[in-house]
């Protein structure tokens, strides 16, 4: 499944780097003042989410988890877009 030195990557590097931004975009979707920020902070956590899934595709050499990647991309449109609408609206 991994490589021998899996840990050299430096695409796995990328990956904890996005895992821990993540995890510190957690406090503006908690606490952001405003619900746009909320909103902006969400949808940057599930775009990094994707690129994680894309990420470990390709160090998987698992190629079909890109399609699932690819879907979420689309849901992450569609609801930014929806969220966007509703804040419009007030």
């Amino acid at each position: 499944m991994f490589e021998e030195n899996f840990l050299v990557s430096p695409l796995v590097w990328i990956v904890v780097l996005l895992i821990l931004t993540s995890f510190l975009l957690l406090y503006r979707i908690v606490s952001g003042p405003t619900p746009a920020d909320r909103i902006v902070a969400l949808n940057t956590v599930s775009t990094k989410v994707i690129i994680i899934v894309v990420l470990l595709a390709v160090l998987n050499r698992e190629f079909a988890l890109i399609d699932l990647a690819i879907v979420l991309l689309m849901i992450n449109g569609v609801s930014s877009l929806i969220l966007a609408k509703y804040l419009h609206r007030g």
